[in-house]
Formats: C-alpha cells, structure tokens, sequence
C-alpha cells in the first residue's frame, strides 16, 4: 500500500527540517509552492522549492502569515458548510507554530488577510499511522503518526469547513495484523466536532442549508431546461438498486446514470406518444427531465453528483453552431446530503466531494452555492 496523501511525521530533527517536510508533503499543492517560490529552475523538485521557501521565510524574505495564507486558501477536496453569523472571534493557538513543530490535537488561529477578509482556523488532529517492518525478531509495527488538517472559514454569514481525505493502516490487535481504510472523516468526534467546538468559540447561530432541496430543486429547475447551461447527472447512491427500481433489494447501491437516463427517455417518449405529441422535442425533453427528477427525488437519493457549465459563443468563425460553443465550468461535485444521521457511513454528514482543477475545488464549490443561496459568495 502506498503512503497516504497526507503530512506523515516519522521524527524530525531540527525545526528546519520538520518546516521543509510539512512544506514538501501532499498538505501544499505544487502550485502553492509556486505562488511562494516563483523560480523556475532546471530539474526543481518540490523538496527543492520547499527548502528555498524555509529559507525564505528564516530569513525574513517571506513572512509566515503569508505561507499559511496559501495553504489555507488552497481548495481541497471535501466541503461542509453551515450558515448564520458568528458573534465572537476567538483567538486560539498560534498558528506559526504548525510550521516548525506537530502541534496539539487543538484549534489554530485566526489566520487573516486584511479586515475585510474572512477569517481562517486550522483544527489539528494525530492520526496514528502503522507501516509493517518485518525484522528477524518477527512482525513489528512502525508507529507514525499522521498531521490531519480542517480548515475553517469564517465569512460574515458562513462558516465553512474543508479538508482532504486519504487511506490509512490500522491494527487488528485481535489479528495482529494491518488493514487499509479510509479514513472516516464523518464519525462524531471529527466534523461534527469541529462544527460544535466552533460554535461555542464563535457563540453564534448555524444551520445547515437544505443541500438535497437546494440541488434537487432550487437549481435543478433553473439550469436543467436552459439551454445556456449544460447540467448533466454523473452518479446517483440510492436504497433503490439499478435502474429496474428493484424495490425489494436492501442496501445502498450504485446506479448507472446513463441507464437512468435511457430508462426516464423511455418513459418520456411511452407518455409524449399516448398524448399525441411524439413530434414535439421541447415537450419530449420536458417530459425527460420530468421523469428522470421524480426517479431521483422518489427512490431514496442520499447522494447525487452532477456537473454544471454554462455555455459561452466561441470566438471561433466556424458556423456550424455546435462546433461554435465553448463551455465554463460553474460546478462539479458529490453532494451526500445527510439524511441519515443515525447511519455509521459518511451518509450521516452533509457534505460534498469536490473536483479541483477546472472546477475550483471546496473554494469554487462553496462560492457557488452561497452564491445560489442569495449569500454572495
């Protein structure tokens, strides 16, 4: 098994050397780097940058506000938010401390841009991490120990909390033996902590936005019938299994889109025919989305992904209007929507898995949502 995508301290030396490990491991994207250490060097490696950077920043060159400014404002891969307005802001570790040492299993921060800005706080969490060393006394169990990061953003009237996940080893005392696992980010005493140890801190009001209203509905109706965006359903976890609707099987499933979408064409055109407008593609398409909606809503969706992108005029003097179409890319996520909060699976949290790179991440994903809750964003 590969090591986990995550800050791993095997034991560090010196200061220098814990900074330039934290700075070089999974936690800072390559692009983060480069926003500090812009040099383009023949050959660089990131352990390269990295030690540029800790030299940059013992020497005064760059400050230590701005590198955790980066790595904070880095979109990540899971997002859950809640909204209302905080009245207290805390102050809790220093959070220059998370560059030169582990650190405590506690909250750090603020961190702060200008006063306009939201606020950010880091919540640290030791994960123990086990590699199997065989050596001539017989099987022993190297014990690491893995640096796990939340990140929380204070706006005026949200309170946002992203992370990365990623696969771990755990001993099996019984069995003394190591099993691979994800690591599960949704048990009580990880975000829904973080969301409850914040709450107290800021000593306001939050609530959790209707995520399966808000996408199943609010903007399915606005964007899946306008033709200036392009919405398409990507995965569907439902109790129904397959796109038969077999009612009777038990357990989560996955479900093919595309056959759900084959299946709610079926229905559509079965239903145009009986009335008499078979020829009527609005009306088809209408009925389409109709069918497939009521599918989705009605058959027990805990989660549901789908990518948004508006359609933009190319620049292009091609006339054929399809290849005269450009897209942006607005949103891509997998929104589980919580709605079993007695569930041992990530099914009992609210929350998304975003997509980085052309769809922004938790950063992008976040802005749009607010956005489309009529909170700016």
């Amino acid at each position: 098994m590969s090591k986990p995508q995550a800050f791993i301290d095997s034991g560090f030396s010196s200061r220098e050397e814990f900074r330039i490990a934290f700075l070089s491991s999974p936690d800072f994207k390559s692009i983060t780097l480069k926003n500090l250490d812009p040099s383009e060097r023949q050959n660089d490696t990131k352990n390269n940058k990295a030690k540029r950077i800790s030299q940059a920043i013992e020497t005064g060159t760059i400050s230590n506000n701005r590198v955790l400014l980066e790595y904070v404002k880095q979109p990540r891969q899971w997002l859950s938010f809640k909204i209302g307005q905080s009245v207290n802001a805390p102050k809790f570790e220093s959070p220059e401390k998370l560059l030169t040492e582990f650190g405590s299993n506690t909250w750090y921060g603020p961190i702060v841009a200008s006063n306009l800005s939201p606020k950010w706080y880091i919540r640290t969490f030791t994960i123990p991490y086990y590699v199997k060393t065989n050596i001539d006394t017989g099987q022993q169990f190297q014990d690491n120990k893995i640096r796990w990061t939340v990140i929380a953003e204070v706006g005026k009237n949200y309170l946002a909390l992203s992370w990365n996940n990623f696969t771990y080893t755990q001993i099996v005392e019984d069995e003394n033996k190591i099993v691979p696992g994800q690591f599960p980010f949704w048990k009580s005493y990880y975000i829904p902590q973080c969301f409850d140890e914040l709450s107290q801190s800021l000593q306001g009001q939050w609530q959790e936005p209707n995520l399966h209203g808000l996408v199943l509905h609010t903007l399915w109706d606005k964007y899946t019938t306008n033709h200036n965006y392009r919405w398409q359903h990507l995965r569907i976890r439902a109790e129904a299994s397959g796109v038969a609707l077999n009612a009777h099987s038990a357990g989560a499933s996955e479900i093919d889109v595309r056959g759900l979408q084959a299946l709610s064409r079926t229905l559509a055109e079965s239903v145009v025919e009986s009335v008499g407008v078979s020829g009527d593609l609005k009306k088809l398409e209408r009925a389409e989305n109709a069918v497939l909606r009521t599918l989705v809503k009605e058959w027990g969706t805990k989660s549901y992904e789908f990518r948004l992108d508006q359609n933009t005029p190319s620049s292009s003097t091609e006339t054929d209007e399809a290849q005269n179409q450009q897209t942006t890319g607005l949103f891509k996520a997998h929104c589980y929507f919580g709605l079993k909060p007695e569930s041992k699976t990530q099914d009992s949290l609210q929350h998304l898995k975003c997509y980085s790179g052309y769809y922004g991440g938790s950063t992008n994903a976040l802005r749009f949502l607010l956005k489309e809750l009529g909170l700016g964003g």
